[in-house]
């Protein structure tokens, strides 16, 4: 990854929206491997993705000397997160819930420096063959952020950066951030979530933001998103 060209993350909008939560350091690993899978073409189809630790501790801007830990310890992790997706049940017309795996291998290489995960088989389809519905940025622009919910707020909001303004129901927005059952309280959602993450957002990323609420009767139950791009 040692040009601008070759750190674009592309994921499919179904998989920006679908419901999963990550710690910062897995995040990480996972759009770091999806830009790595996408260079060398390893690890989509078949193989693995390599994360060397000290070109990953650039990339995010950590350091060198304890990131191969937490390289290791977000590997074990991840080989039990999933994904909740939603689609249409081709036979009855319903809704199906499905749970997809991130990774169906996960491997550390001590000698090296190195991890090493494979997608699994039917998480390829979210971040391959993407020619129609996507959302793409760069990975520097998520790089500095140190908030899970800075960076899957701010996929969400970029996929309607052209129209200038996303609205999002607060209970699927919990639910997409992977914190349905936190955060009863508006405002505390507001103070604790939302608010950091656009403060995140706006300082380092390359659009701006701010929101405001919808009522429906007395309850707040919409946020409307204003986004337009980092002013040049």
């Amino acid at each position: 990854m040692s040009s601008k060209k070759q750190t674009i993350v592309v994921k499919s909008n179904k998989l920006v929206e679908a419901s999963y939560r990550l710690d910062l350091i897995e995040q990480r690993v996972i759009l770091y491997a999806i830009v790595e899978a996408r260079e060398t073409q390893k690890g989509l189809a078949d193989g693995f993705v390599t994360i060397e630790a000290k070109r990953f501790a650039q990339a995010f801007g950590m350091d060198e000397g304890s990131v191969y830990g937490q390289l290791k310890d977000a590997m074990k992790v991840l080989f039990n997160r999933f994904i909740v997706a939603r689609d249409i049940h081709p036979e009855s017309g319903k809704e199906r819930v499905s749970m997809i795996r991130w990774i169906s291998t996960a491997s550390y290489i001590d000698g090296a420096g190195a991890v090493q995960l494979r997608f699994a088989t039917d998480m390829l389809p979210y971040i391959t063959r993407l020619e129609t519905e996507f959302t793409s940025y760069r990975l520097e622009k998520i790089g500095r952020m140190s908030s899970v919910h800075a960076v899957r707020l701010y996929e969400l909001l970029v996929q309607h950066l052209s129209f200038g303004k996303r609205e999002m129901e607060i209970a699927w927005l919990k639910e997409t951030l992977g914190i349905a059952d936190a955060y009863s309280r508006i405002e505390s959602l507001k103070r604790s979530v939302i608010e950091p993450a656009l403060a995140q957002i706006n300082e380092h990323t390359d659009i701006r933001a701010s929101y405001s609420q919808r009522k429906t009767g007395r309850t707040v139950t919409h946020l409307i998103f204003a986004i337009t791009p980092e002013p040049k």
